[in-house]
């Protein structure tokens, strides 16, 4: 007789597979993810328990043939940063750099991004956001497109189920996209990232606000000031949080964003 833990592992592949073909039409490997139980079932801590769910997301990625993007890559580029963030940081695709080290935004615009971050400082003791602390940055896809293009549909559509099953494990307080194919995907809308940016949205009832990439900033310095203003936006938004008396996170919910927009109210405070 199967045991109770047998039998739910069963229902868990078979709720994968219904899934797969839902979502994309084929099977996916879930090698990883059918043995992984959850919190209360395995009796392992929060942050053990969130470390080896990525690190089996990674494992997945490095495998991963979905798409042709995997035939040029040198190192796949899964994300890195803090296991229980407060924000997670969105961009399109690893650069060179990145496909040379497999980290994430780690060249002239990595750099840039992380004093944008550290600018952003949260909470009683005005800590700034750092991917070493608060802060879990990825791309929509994980391996670089040839010569920095843009994905393409198809490469970016294999590639999100990684990064919805990195943000369900993360459960951030609220979501940066940078660059307009983050925030498009993300969002669900097709306008440019100038029509984009300046208001908050959510993804799945994540608050989530656009802003340009820093490469395009670093291209055109006029950007600056609406990236400020996102920035204080975005600060408003984490401020609003944990002024509430503990951080509040994503519960769950699997909703996808509608079609309507909807904007922040409050007033942005200026950075601490």
């Amino acid at each position: 007789m199967k045991t109770t833990h047998s039998l739910l592992s069963d229902f868990r592949s078979l709720l994968n597979l219904v899934d797969d073909y839902i979502r994309s039409g084929y099977r996916r490997d879930h090698a990883i993810r059918a043995k992984d139980l959850r919190i209360e079932d395995s009796g392992i801590d929060d942050s053990t328990d969130r470390n080896h769910l990525l690190a089996g997301i990674a494992e997945e990625v490095a495998l991963c043939k979905k798409c042709e993007l995997w035939r040029g890559r040198r190192k796949p580029v899964p994300g890195t940063g803090s296991n229980d963030p407060s924000l997670v940081v969105v961009g399109e695709g690893p650069g060179q750099e990145e496909d040379n080290t497999g980290i994430p935004f780690v060249g002239r615009a990595g750099q840039y991004l992380d004093r944008w971050l550290g600018a952003v400082k949260i909470g009683q003791d005005q800590t700034p956001l750092s991917r070493q602390t608060n802060t879990f940055i990825a791309n929509i896809v994980k391996c670089r497109p040839p010569n920095n293009r843009d994905p393409k549909p198809d490469e970016s559509t294999a590639c999100l189920l990684y990064l919805e099953r990195q943000i369900e494990i993360l459960k951030p307080t609220a979501i940066l996209c940078v660059g307009r194919i983050s925030s498009q995907i993300l969002t669900g809308m097709s306008s440019g990232i100038g029509a984009l940016r300046g208001h908050v949205y959510r993804y799945r009832d994540i608050p989530l606000v656009p802003t340009f990439h820093p490469s395009a900033v670093l291209r055109n310095p006029e950007l600056r000031t609406p990236v400020w203003e996102d920035l204080k936006l975005l600060k408003s938004l984490l401020e609003s949080s944990s002024s509430n008396g503990s951080r509040q996170r994503y519960t769950g919910s699997r909703q996808r964003y509608t079609g309507s927009r909807q904007r922040y109210t409050g007033s942005p405070q200026e950075n601490g």
